[in-house]
Protein backbone atom coordinates (compact mmCIF):
# COMPACT_ATOMS: atom_id res chain seq x y z
CA UNK A 1 0.00 0.00 0.00
CA UNK A 2 1.07 3.78 -0.97
CA UNK A 3 0.82 6.46 1.36
CA UNK A 4 -2.27 8.52 0.63
CA UNK A 5 -2.45 12.19 0.13
CA UNK A 6 -4.72 12.53 2.87
CA UNK A 7 -5.61 10.93 6.10
CA UNK A 8 -8.31 11.00 8.49
CA UNK A 9 -7.74 9.87 11.96
CA UNK A 10 -9.71 9.09 14.85
CA UNK A 11 -8.84 10.51 18.09
CA UNK A 12 -10.92 7.64 19.90
CA UNK A 13 -7.93 5.21 17.88
CA UNK A 14 -5.13 7.15 19.16
CA UNK A 15 -6.55 7.23 23.02
CA UNK A 16 -6.15 3.47 23.69
CA UNK A 17 -2.42 3.32 23.56
CA UNK A 18 -2.15 0.98 20.55
CA UNK A 19 1.46 1.31 18.59
CA UNK A 20 0.53 -0.36 15.55
CA UNK A 21 -2.77 0.49 13.52
CA UNK A 22 -4.10 -0.27 10.02
CA UNK A 23 -4.70 2.04 7.52
CA UNK A 24 -8.03 1.48 5.33
CA UNK A 25 -7.85 3.45 1.90
CA UNK A 26 -10.79 4.83 0.21
CA UNK A 27 -11.19 6.97 -2.95
CA UNK A 28 -8.62 4.55 -5.26
CA UNK A 29 -6.00 5.48 -2.44
CA UNK A 30 -6.47 9.21 -2.37
CA UNK A 31 -7.79 9.14 1.05
CA UNK A 32 -6.62 6.94 4.50
CA UNK A 33 -8.47 6.35 7.57
CA UNK A 34 -6.85 5.22 10.36
CA UNK A 35 -10.12 4.27 12.95
CA UNK A 36 -8.57 1.98 15.50
CA UNK A 37 -8.15 -1.39 13.57
CA UNK A 38 -5.21 -3.52 14.15
CA UNK A 39 -2.70 -3.67 11.65
CA UNK A 40 1.32 -3.18 11.09
CA UNK A 41 0.54 0.23 8.05
CA UNK A 42 0.83 2.99 10.66
CA UNK A 43 3.03 3.24 13.81
CA UNK A 44 2.06 5.99 16.50
CA UNK A 45 4.65 7.91 18.17
CA UNK A 46 3.84 9.86 21.65
CA UNK A 47 5.93 13.22 21.53
CA UNK A 48 9.37 11.92 20.10
CA UNK A 49 10.53 10.34 16.59
CA UNK A 50 10.01 6.46 16.73
CA UNK A 51 12.74 4.63 18.30
CA UNK A 52 11.34 1.53 17.00
CA UNK A 53 11.86 -0.10 13.66
CA UNK A 54 9.26 1.35 11.60
CA UNK A 55 9.78 -1.35 8.53
CA UNK A 56 6.77 -2.45 6.79
CA UNK A 57 4.90 0.51 7.61
CA UNK A 58 2.79 3.47 5.37
CA UNK A 59 2.86 6.19 8.18
CA UNK A 60 4.21 7.32 10.93
CA UNK A 61 1.70 8.90 13.30
CA UNK A 62 2.58 11.26 15.96
CA UNK A 63 1.21 12.43 18.89
CA UNK A 64 1.56 15.63 20.34
CA UNK A 65 0.07 17.78 22.71
CA UNK A 66 -2.53 19.86 20.64
CA UNK A 67 -2.20 18.20 17.21
CA UNK A 68 -1.31 15.15 15.27
CA UNK A 69 0.99 14.88 12.46
CA UNK A 70 1.61 11.84 9.96
CA UNK A 71 4.60 11.49 7.95
CA UNK A 72 5.31 9.22 4.87
CA UNK A 73 7.63 6.71 5.52
CA UNK A 74 10.39 7.13 3.17
CA UNK A 75 12.61 3.89 4.19
CA UNK A 76 13.40 3.34 7.55
CA UNK A 77 12.43 7.39 8.04
CA UNK A 78 9.57 9.34 8.76
CA UNK A 79 9.33 11.72 5.38
CA UNK A 80 7.02 14.41 3.68
CA UNK A 81 4.42 15.38 5.87
CA UNK A 82 0.89 14.00 4.72
CA UNK A 83 -2.39 16.81 4.98
CA UNK A 84 -4.14 14.69 8.17
CA UNK A 85 -7.92 15.58 9.57
CA UNK A 86 -8.92 14.73 13.22
CA UNK A 87 -11.90 13.34 14.33
CA UNK A 88 -12.67 14.05 17.48
CA UNK A 89 -13.90 11.79 20.12
CA UNK A 90 -16.34 14.55 21.94
CA UNK A 91 -18.83 17.01 21.99
CA UNK A 92 -16.31 19.48 19.97
CA UNK A 93 -18.21 17.71 16.71
CA UNK A 94 -21.06 19.84 17.40
CA UNK A 95 -19.45 23.05 18.06
CA UNK A 96 -21.80 24.65 14.95
CA UNK A 97 -24.69 23.78 16.73
CA UNK A 98 -23.92 25.54 19.41
CA UNK A 99 -25.87 28.38 18.41
CA UNK A 100 -28.96 26.94 18.78
CA UNK A 101 -28.79 25.29 22.07
CA UNK A 102 -25.95 23.97 24.22
CA UNK A 103 -24.85 20.38 23.15
CA UNK A 104 -24.39 19.41 26.62
CA UNK A 105 -28.19 19.06 27.15
CA UNK A 106 -28.39 16.53 24.34
CA UNK A 107 -25.55 14.37 25.34
CA UNK A 108 -27.46 13.93 28.57
CA UNK A 109 -30.57 12.97 27.03
CA UNK A 110 -32.20 9.40 25.93
CA UNK A 111 -34.53 8.82 23.43
CA UNK A 112 -35.61 5.30 22.71
CA UNK A 113 -36.45 4.58 18.90
CA UNK A 114 -38.63 1.17 18.07
CA UNK A 115 -38.78 0.60 14.06
CA UNK A 116 -36.27 1.67 12.35
CA UNK A 117 -37.53 1.00 8.91
CA UNK A 118 -37.54 4.16 6.60
CA UNK A 119 -39.00 7.01 8.95
CA UNK A 120 -37.10 5.40 12.00
CA UNK A 121 -33.64 5.71 10.54
CA UNK A 122 -34.39 8.94 9.57
CA UNK A 123 -35.18 10.15 12.76
CA UNK A 124 -32.14 8.16 14.03
CA UNK A 125 -29.91 9.95 12.40
CA UNK A 126 -31.01 13.48 12.70
CA UNK A 127 -31.28 13.04 16.35
CA UNK A 128 -27.45 11.37 16.35
CA UNK A 129 -26.63 14.74 14.23
CA UNK A 130 -28.07 16.97 16.71
CA UNK A 131 -25.62 15.41 19.61
CA UNK A 132 -28.37 13.20 21.50
CA UNK A 133 -25.81 11.44 23.90
CA UNK A 134 -28.02 7.75 24.75
CA UNK A 135 -30.22 5.61 22.20
CA UNK A 136 -32.11 2.85 22.26
CA UNK A 137 -32.73 1.38 18.64
CA UNK A 138 -35.00 -1.75 18.51
CA UNK A 139 -36.42 -3.60 15.17
CA UNK A 140 -36.62 -7.09 14.72
CA UNK A 141 -35.76 -7.13 10.96
CA UNK A 142 -32.98 -7.10 8.46
CA UNK A 143 -32.38 -4.77 5.99
CA UNK A 144 -33.55 -5.67 2.08
CA UNK A 145 -32.24 -4.45 -0.97
CA UNK A 146 -36.14 -3.53 -1.32
CA UNK A 147 -35.53 -1.31 1.96
CA UNK A 148 -32.45 0.83 0.17
CA UNK A 149 -34.46 3.17 -1.97
CA UNK A 150 -35.96 4.43 1.16
CA UNK A 151 -33.49 3.67 4.22
CA UNK A 152 -30.86 5.76 5.51
CA UNK A 153 -28.49 2.44 4.92
CA UNK A 154 -27.34 1.72 1.75
CA UNK A 155 -26.49 -1.59 -0.38
CA UNK A 156 -23.75 -2.13 2.00
CA UNK A 157 -25.72 -3.23 4.54
CA UNK A 158 -27.83 -5.41 2.83
CA UNK A 159 -28.61 -8.22 4.89
CA UNK A 160 -27.61 -6.63 8.66
CA UNK A 161 -30.32 -6.63 11.38
CA UNK A 162 -31.46 -2.50 11.28
CA UNK A 163 -30.75 -2.11 14.66
CA UNK A 164 -27.05 -2.95 14.58
CA UNK A 165 -26.64 -1.44 11.01
CA UNK A 166 -28.11 1.79 12.46
CA UNK A 167 -26.01 1.49 15.47
CA UNK A 168 -22.96 2.14 13.20
CA UNK A 169 -24.56 4.58 11.14
CA UNK A 170 -25.02 6.76 15.23
CA UNK A 171 -21.12 6.23 15.40
CA UNK A 172 -20.30 7.61 12.03
CA UNK A 173 -22.42 10.77 13.27
CA UNK A 174 -21.49 10.81 16.80
CA UNK A 175 -19.09 8.88 18.03
CA UNK A 176 -19.36 9.43 22.04
CA UNK A 177 -22.83 8.27 22.13
CA UNK A 178 -24.15 5.31 23.86
CA UNK A 179 -26.57 2.53 21.67
CA UNK A 180 -28.15 0.20 23.05
CA UNK A 181 -29.63 -2.37 20.58
CA UNK A 182 -32.46 -4.78 20.43
CA UNK A 183 -33.82 -7.39 18.08
CA UNK A 184 -37.16 -7.47 19.74
CA UNK A 185 -40.21 -8.22 17.23
CA UNK A 186 -42.80 -5.95 19.57
CA UNK A 187 -46.05 -7.83 20.53
CA UNK A 188 -48.09 -8.87 23.33
CA UNK A 189 -45.48 -11.56 24.13
CA UNK A 190 -42.63 -9.51 24.29
CA UNK A 191 -43.99 -6.06 26.30
CA UNK A 192 -42.48 -6.71 28.94
CA UNK A 193 -39.12 -6.74 27.64
CA UNK A 194 -39.54 -4.13 25.85
CA UNK A 195 -40.69 -2.01 28.96
CA UNK A 196 -37.14 -3.28 30.65
CA UNK A 197 -35.03 -2.17 27.27
CA UNK A 198 -36.77 1.09 27.84
CA UNK A 199 -36.48 1.49 31.94
CA UNK A 200 -32.63 0.55 31.47
CA UNK A 201 -32.09 2.85 29.24
CA UNK A 202 -34.15 5.81 31.57
CA UNK A 203 -35.84 7.00 28.43
CA UNK A 204 -36.63 10.92 28.19
CA UNK A 205 -38.64 9.95 25.69
CA UNK A 206 -39.84 7.08 22.93
CA UNK A 207 -40.86 7.48 19.25
CA UNK A 208 -42.75 4.99 18.23
CA UNK A 209 -42.05 4.70 14.31
CA UNK A 210 -43.32 0.75 13.63
CA UNK A 211 -45.94 0.07 11.13
CA UNK A 212 -48.25 -2.17 12.58
CA UNK A 213 -51.42 -0.76 14.36
CA UNK A 214 -50.74 -3.79 16.95
CA UNK A 215 -47.57 -2.31 17.78
CA UNK A 216 -48.57 1.12 18.03
CA UNK A 217 -51.24 0.56 20.33
CA UNK A 218 -48.65 -1.94 22.72
CA UNK A 219 -45.80 0.88 22.51
CA UNK A 220 -48.94 3.48 23.47
CA UNK A 221 -50.17 1.80 26.32
CA UNK A 222 -46.92 1.02 27.82
CA UNK A 223 -46.20 4.77 27.32
CA UNK A 224 -49.36 6.01 29.34
CA UNK A 225 -48.74 3.49 32.09
CA UNK A 226 -45.36 4.10 32.87
CA UNK A 227 -45.56 7.80 31.89
CA UNK A 228 -43.30 8.40 29.20
CA UNK A 229 -44.21 10.91 26.42
CA UNK A 230 -44.03 9.41 23.07
CA UNK A 231 -43.78 10.74 19.32
CA UNK A 232 -45.72 8.69 16.83
CA UNK A 233 -45.80 9.16 12.91
CA UNK A 234 -46.92 7.48 10.07
CA UNK A 235 -47.50 7.46 6.19
CA UNK A 236 -51.12 7.17 4.30
CA UNK A 237 -51.53 4.82 2.00
CA UNK A 238 -48.72 4.94 -0.75
CA UNK A 239 -47.80 8.29 0.87
CA UNK A 240 -50.38 10.65 0.26
CA UNK A 241 -49.67 11.95 3.12
CA UNK A 242 -49.39 11.46 7.11
CA UNK A 243 -50.06 12.06 10.63
CA UNK A 244 -47.40 13.14 13.91
CA UNK A 245 -49.04 12.77 17.35
CA UNK A 246 -47.39 13.96 20.44
CA UNK A 247 -48.56 11.74 23.57
CA UNK A 248 -47.94 12.85 27.04
CA UNK A 249 -49.58 10.94 29.27
CA UNK A 250 -52.36 12.80 31.23
CA UNK A 251 -52.41 15.96 29.04
CA UNK A 252 -52.94 15.01 25.63
CA UNK A 253 -54.62 12.30 23.74
CA UNK A 254 -53.10 9.08 23.06
CA UNK A 255 -52.93 7.18 20.15
CA UNK A 256 -55.70 4.54 21.20
CA UNK A 257 -57.90 7.77 21.38
CA UNK A 258 -56.66 8.63 18.17
CA UNK A 259 -57.95 4.90 16.70
CA UNK A 260 -61.43 5.44 19.12
CA UNK A 261 -62.17 8.54 17.70
CA UNK A 262 -61.05 8.77 13.83
CA UNK A 263 -60.86 4.63 13.08
CA UNK A 264 -61.05 5.61 9.41
CA UNK A 265 -57.98 7.32 8.83
CA UNK A 266 -56.49 5.45 11.61
CA UNK A 267 -56.57 2.49 9.29
CA UNK A 268 -55.21 4.32 6.15
CA UNK A 269 -52.25 2.98 6.50
CA UNK A 270 -49.07 2.08 3.78
CA UNK A 271 -48.80 -1.08 2.36
CA UNK A 272 -45.26 -1.19 2.40
CA UNK A 273 -44.05 -4.99 2.93
CA UNK A 274 -45.58 -8.16 1.67
CA UNK A 275 -46.71 -8.77 5.03
CA UNK A 276 -48.50 -5.47 4.97
CA UNK A 277 -50.16 -6.87 1.59
CA UNK A 278 -51.10 -9.81 3.06
CA UNK A 279 -53.50 -8.15 5.31
CA UNK A 280 -55.48 -6.04 2.77
CA UNK A 281 -55.60 -8.77 0.29
CA UNK A 282 -59.01 -10.84 -0.92
CA UNK A 283 -58.98 -14.50 -1.68
CA UNK A 284 -59.34 -13.56 -5.09
CA UNK A 285 -56.99 -10.96 -5.73
CA UNK A 286 -53.75 -10.32 -4.37
CA UNK A 287 -52.32 -7.05 -3.20
CA UNK A 288 -49.01 -5.29 -4.17
CA UNK A 289 -46.93 -3.61 -1.71
CA UNK A 290 -47.85 0.13 -2.53
CA UNK A 291 -44.94 2.26 -0.82
CA UNK A 292 -44.16 6.14 -1.41
CA UNK A 293 -41.45 7.35 -1.94
CA UNK A 294 -38.36 8.69 0.69
CA UNK A 295 -39.58 12.29 0.04
CA UNK A 296 -43.19 11.34 0.78
CA UNK A 297 -41.78 9.79 3.87
CA UNK A 298 -39.31 12.46 5.15
CA UNK A 299 -41.37 15.15 5.62
CA UNK A 300 -42.98 13.46 8.02
CA UNK A 301 -39.96 12.27 9.83
CA UNK A 302 -38.73 15.24 10.04
CA UNK A 303 -41.56 17.07 12.05
CA UNK A 304 -41.58 14.07 14.25
CA UNK A 305 -36.95 14.55 14.73
CA UNK A 306 -38.10 18.67 15.49
CA UNK A 307 -40.88 17.33 18.01
CA UNK A 308 -38.34 14.85 19.29
CA UNK A 309 -36.52 18.12 19.99
CA UNK A 310 -38.24 20.54 21.58
CA UNK A 311 -39.48 18.05 23.90
CA UNK A 312 -35.65 17.02 24.99
CA UNK A 313 -34.19 20.80 24.77
CA UNK A 314 -37.50 21.77 27.21
CA UNK A 315 -36.10 25.89 27.97
CA UNK A 316 -32.43 25.15 27.57
CA UNK A 317 -32.80 26.71 23.87
CA UNK A 318 -34.49 30.60 22.91
CA UNK A 319 -34.59 29.53 19.28
CA UNK A 320 -36.76 26.27 19.98
CA UNK A 321 -38.76 27.82 23.09
CA UNK A 322 -40.48 29.62 20.14
CA UNK A 323 -40.67 26.97 18.29
CA UNK A 324 -42.72 25.16 21.02
CA UNK A 325 -44.80 27.59 21.35
CA UNK A 326 -46.13 27.00 17.62
CA UNK A 327 -45.98 23.38 18.31
CA UNK A 328 -49.09 23.31 20.50
CA UNK A 329 -51.70 20.74 18.99
CA UNK A 330 -51.57 16.99 20.17
CA UNK A 331 -51.56 16.25 16.43
CA UNK A 332 -50.30 17.06 12.80
CA UNK A 333 -51.45 16.23 9.13
CA UNK A 334 -49.53 17.01 6.22
CA UNK A 335 -50.63 16.33 2.87
CA UNK A 336 -48.37 15.22 -0.11
CA UNK A 337 -50.63 14.58 -3.12
CA UNK A 338 -53.65 15.37 -3.97
CA UNK A 339 -54.92 11.60 -4.02
CA UNK A 340 -57.40 9.68 -1.85
CA UNK A 341 -59.03 11.22 0.60
CA UNK A 342 -57.95 14.86 -0.62
CA UNK A 343 -58.54 14.22 -4.09
CA UNK A 344 -61.05 16.86 -4.34
CA UNK A 345 -58.72 19.31 -3.19
CA UNK A 346 -57.63 21.96 -5.53
CA UNK A 347 -54.50 22.36 -6.50
CA UNK A 348 -52.45 25.01 -4.54
CA UNK A 349 -51.73 27.66 -6.42
CA UNK A 350 -50.60 31.02 -4.53
CA UNK A 351 -53.82 30.92 -2.02
CA UNK A 352 -52.43 30.45 1.41
CA UNK A 353 -55.71 30.84 2.95
CA UNK A 354 -57.27 27.16 2.24
CA UNK A 355 -56.42 23.48 2.46
CA UNK A 356 -53.63 22.48 -0.02
CA UNK A 357 -50.71 20.18 -0.23
CA UNK A 358 -47.39 19.91 1.29
CA UNK A 359 -48.65 21.94 4.11
CA UNK A 360 -48.60 21.14 7.99
CA UNK A 361 -51.55 21.55 9.65
CA UNK A 362 -52.60 21.21 13.57
CA UNK A 363 -55.48 19.21 14.45
CA UNK A 364 -57.32 19.35 17.81
CA UNK A 365 -57.73 16.17 19.17
CA UNK A 366 -59.13 15.66 22.71
CA UNK A 367 -58.53 13.40 25.39
CA UNK A 368 -61.70 10.46 25.25
CA UNK A 369 -63.23 9.50 28.94
CA UNK A 370 -63.94 6.04 27.60
CA UNK A 371 -60.44 5.63 26.11
CA UNK A 372 -59.37 2.13 26.67
CA UNK A 373 -55.66 3.27 27.75
CA UNK A 374 -55.80 7.10 28.82
CA UNK A 375 -59.65 7.34 29.90
CA UNK A 376 -59.24 5.93 33.41
CA UNK A 377 -56.06 8.41 34.32
CA UNK A 378 -56.53 11.67 35.66
CA UNK A 379 -56.34 14.77 33.73
CA UNK A 380 -53.32 17.35 34.32
CA UNK A 381 -54.26 20.80 33.31
CA UNK A 382 -51.97 22.99 30.79
CA UNK A 383 -51.96 25.13 34.09
CA UNK A 384 -50.53 22.20 36.35
CA UNK A 385 -47.87 21.44 34.02
CA UNK A 386 -46.90 24.82 33.28
CA UNK A 387 -47.04 26.67 35.87
CA UNK A 388 -47.12 30.61 36.09
CA UNK A 389 -43.57 32.06 37.35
Amino acid sequence: MSAPRHVVVHAAALAEGAERLALRSLDDGDVGVIDGTEGTDVVVVRGAAPTAPIQDAVLVCQVEADRVRCRRVTGEEPGEEVETTVIPASVDLFDRVRGIFETDVLRDRAVAVLGLGSGGSFIVRELAKAGVGRFLLLDHDRLEPGNVSRHECGLNDVGRLKALAMRDLVHRHNPAAEVMTSTLHVNGNTRHEVLDHIRKLDADLVICATDTRESRLLINRLCVANELPMIIGGVFQRAYGGIVQRVIPGLTACYQCFVQALPGQAGDTEISSEADAARFSYTDRAVLPQPGLSTDVVPIALLMAKLALVELLGDASPAFRGLSQDLVAPMFQWINRREAAHARLPPMGVTVDELSVLRWYGVLLPRLDDCAACGTRELITTDELFPAT
